[in-house]
Order: C-alpha cells, then sequence, then structure tokens
C-alpha cells in the first residue's frame, strides 16, 4: 500500500501497482493523508557540503493545509529538526523513530550509494507515514510545515528561535533525578504493557538474528548458481554437439540467480529493514513509558516529603521538638545556652512549616494530575501503536510473501522457457 511501501515502485511488477493503486481509496478513507517519498537526488555533488533530498508528496484531507496535493524537497537534516521538535513538545507521545544516522556506510562513505539510499528512502517513508496516522502528530503545526512549507530554511530557523528545546533538558534531569528511584505503587496496566512490549522486542530480536541467517544461505545460494551457470557454459566448450543448448541451459541457471538476487534484496529492504526499524519503534515507547514511571515517581516522592513535614508538625506541637534524636537535642541545648525563648522558635517553625505543608498540597495535587493525564495520554499512545503494529506487520508479511511468489512466477518462466531447448537435444546413433 502506498502509505507503507516496502520497495521503490521499480522493484514492483506492473500487477503488484495496480494491486497498490486500487486500495488507495480505502486507505484514504481510513487515514486522512498518504505521503510518498520518493526521487532521492544529491545535491552540491563533488562538494564537501553533498547530501540526498528526497520529494515528499502529501495528498490529505485535513483542513490546515493549504492544498489537498503538496509536493516539497526535504533533506535527511530536515528529518532530523522534525523528530526533534515533536519529540520536545509531545512528550507523551510516542514519536516514531528515524533510520539511525550512525552506520558503517558514513564511516566508509558509501553514504550515497543506491542500496543505503534506497534503505533510507523506506525509512524515512515509514516514518512519516507512522506520523501520518497518529491522531495528534498529524495535527501539529510542525508536521504541516515540514510537508507543505515553501520557504523551509526561513521557518524553520523561526520556530528553532520560539522553541530553544529545553524540554529536552528538563526530560533528562527528571531522568537523573529519579534515577535511583523507584516506583512504590507500580500500576499493574503498565507493567503489562512494558512486559508485553519487552515479549514483542524479544521475538523481532530472534526473527531478525534467524532471518539474517535466510539472508546469508540464499546469498550463498545465488552464488552456487552462478558457479553452476559458469560450469554448464563451460561443459558446452567441450560437448560440440550440444554447445548451444548448454549454454542457453547455463544462461537460464545465471538469469535464475539474479532472480534469487532481487529477491534476497527486496527483502533485505523491505522485511528485514522494517522489522529493525520495529525494534527502534519499541525503544521508542519504552522509553515513554519510563517518562511515566517518572511522573509517578515525582507523585511519590511529594507525597513522602508531604508526610514527612505533617509528622513533623505534629511531633512540634505534641512534644515541642520538630524532629527527634541527637540533632534535635544539640540544638535545644545550644538555644537553652543562648537564652533563647522556646515558645517563640517553636511558633516561628510551626509557622515555617505550615508555608512548607500548603506548598507541598499544591505541588502534591499538581503532581498527581500531570502523573494521571501523563498516564492516560500513554495508554491512548499504546493502543495508537498495537494499531500500527498490526498494520504494519501485515502489510511487511505480504510484502515478505509477495516477493517469495515473484521469484518463484520468475524462476517457473524460466525453467518452462529452457525446457523445449532441452527437448529439441538429437541423439546420434
Amino acid at each position: 500500500p502506498p502509505y507503507l511501501p516496502l520497495l521503490s515502485t521499480n522493484l514492483m511488477n506492473p500487477d503488484q501497482l495496480s494491486h497498490s493503486n486500487a486500495s488507495n481509496a480505502a486507505i484514504f478513507t481510513a487515514f486522512p493523508m498518504i505521503i510518498t517519498v520518493t526521487e532521492p537526488l544529491k545535491e552540491f555533488d563533488g562538494t564537501k557540503d553533498a547530501f540526498i533530498s528526497y520529494l515528499i508528496t502529501t495528498k490529505t484531507t485535513l483542513d490546515a493545509f493549504s492544498s489537498p496535493t503538496v509536493s516539497v524537497r526535504r533533506r535527511f537534516q530536515d528529518f532530523v529538526w522534525l523528530h526533534n521538535s515533536l519529540s520536545r513538545d509531545f512528550a507523551a507521545c510516542v514519536v516514531p523513530p528515524l533510520p539511525d544516522r550512525h552506520r558503517m556506510e558514513y564511516i566508509t562513505g558509501d553514504r550515497f550509494g543506491p542500496e543505503f539510499v534506497e534503505k533510507r528512502r523506506a525509512s524515512l517513508q515509514r516514518f512519516l507515514a507512522r506520523l501520518s496516522r497518529h491522531p495528534t502528530l498529524q495535527k501539529s503545526e510542525y508536521f504541516r510545515l515540514f510537508l507543505e512549507s515553501r520557504e523551509w530554511n526561513r521557518e524553520s530557523a523561526l520556530y528553532r528561535q520560539k522553541k530553544p528545546g529545553d524540554g529536552v533538558f528538563e526530560n533528562l534531569g527528571d531522568a537523573l533525578l529519579n534515577a535511583f528511584s523507584k516506583l512504590k505503587k507500580p500500576d499493574e496496566k503498565f507493567v503489562e504493557i512494558k512486559e508485553s512490549v519487552d515479549k514483542l522486542e524479544e521475538n523481532l530480536q530472534t526473527i531478525d538474528r534467524l532471518y539474517q541467517r535466510i539472508i546469508k544461505r540464499q546469498t550463498d545460494l545465488e552464488a552456487d548458481y552462478r558457479d553452476f551457470g559458469s560450469s554448464i557454459a563451460g561443459l558446452g566448450q567441450l560437448e560440440t554437439g550440444i554447445t548451444a543448448p548448454l549454454e542457453q541451459f547455463g544462461d537460464t541457471i545465471s538469469k535464475f540467480a539474479d532472480a534469487w538476487k532481487r529477491m534476497t534484496y527486496r527483502e533485505e529492504n523491505g522485511y528485514s529493514a522494517q522489522i529493525r526499524d520495529y525494534l527502534s519503534y519499541c525503544h521508542c515507547v519504552k522509553n515513554v513509558l519510563k517518562l511515566r514511571d517518572q511522573k509517578q515517581v515525582d507523585f511519590e516522592d511529594l507525597s513522602e516529603y508531604l508526610q514527612n513535614a505533617l509528622m513533623e508538625r505534629d511531633n512540634l506541637i505534641n512534644t515541642g521538638k520538630s524532629s527527634t534524636g541527637i540533632s534535635s537535642f544539640l540544638r535545644e541545648t545550644v538555644d537553652n545556652i543562648k537564652g533563647v525563648d522556646q515558645e517563640q522558635v517553636k511558633k516561628e517553625r510551626l509557622q515555617k512549616l505550615d508555608a512548607k505543608i500548603a506548598e507541598l498540597k499544591k505541588e502534591v495535587e499538581n503532581s498527581n494530575d500531570v502523573s494521571d493525564q501523563f498516564s492516560l495520554e500513554v495508554a491512548k499512545e499504546y493502543e495508537i501503536f498495537q494499531t500500527a503494529k498490526t498494520i504494519e506487520m501485515k502489510d511487511c508479511l505480504l510484502a515478505y510473501a509477495d516477493s517469495h511468489v515473484e521469484f518463484y512466477r520468475q524462476g517457473i518462466e524460466l525453467w518452462e522457457e529452457i525446457i523445449p531447448v532441452l527437448e529439441d537435444i538429437k541423439f546420434q546413433a
């Protein structure tokens, strides 16, 4: 389907394209946006500032857009800006991951190679497709700006000035402050969600590991078929009576090896790449779950501080001491030596405690509201993630099946073409 293509159209046969186009109406009814990432173009070629830009075409029924169809060009850094902006301002949302920029292709200097560019193009399209299906993120001003702005550099720079990005550091601070805190009353709902995501991640890792073995086996088979085809063709040079049929048979085997290669390429760029993308997606969900836990820890810690302050006030009222122990005894002894009025001290301490308790009550109430609201949003996010998983896994498996069907269809055609050639070989008595 066009909202989640696993392969570029030049890898699809006409039947697949017609099937894809036929499904457009149903998809557009379910989701108000269809986004395609196509035509990667190397700009500033031959300079140190060279980069790849992509044509992004959006068809939408959302009123926020100036036109139902818009096309713009964006580079990878622009995708990074979009991702970071959404992550900063929509902390409770699971913002889908971008393809990893720290790849061996950069180290080896192959980031402009056609295979790497195609993998990145497909991953970027999955990223935008996930955003387009998200009920909150699809309507964000950042997303609209990214998809249709004609003055991208100027407008995105203005947004950077308005949003300096300290929200990221606030979240980091929360993580550091709560690094050694644990939930006292874990919510079973979110415990189950985390366990479910962990299990999904574990299964995907197993699938990826097994599939890499399959890919290696297919690559080895492709090489073996090529060697086999060359050997048959070489045999034809010795068997002068059937040289042509043997050469044709060897050529058929080479074409069959090409079919193996095409299938492997399609699966690597579709099925395998999407499995790895989804592993990153799981990681994003777990990060939001951690942030939800931090909000609950904030509430629990503030509640504990409030209870301690209330106990301290009760102790001061009942015993005249804000706390017990050696520190309280020493402070009281020093005050007596100085001739300090203990009643006045008690009154001042009570005033400070009352002010502290009033402030803590407000903070506890606010923290509880934040924690509850954040939990509600995260629960919705998990449902969105589940829906996306169902859609994408279905299309992922269909694409895998299609690649095998196409491979065997090509294989049947190749072998059926060579059969008459072999049957036409004449035997001499």
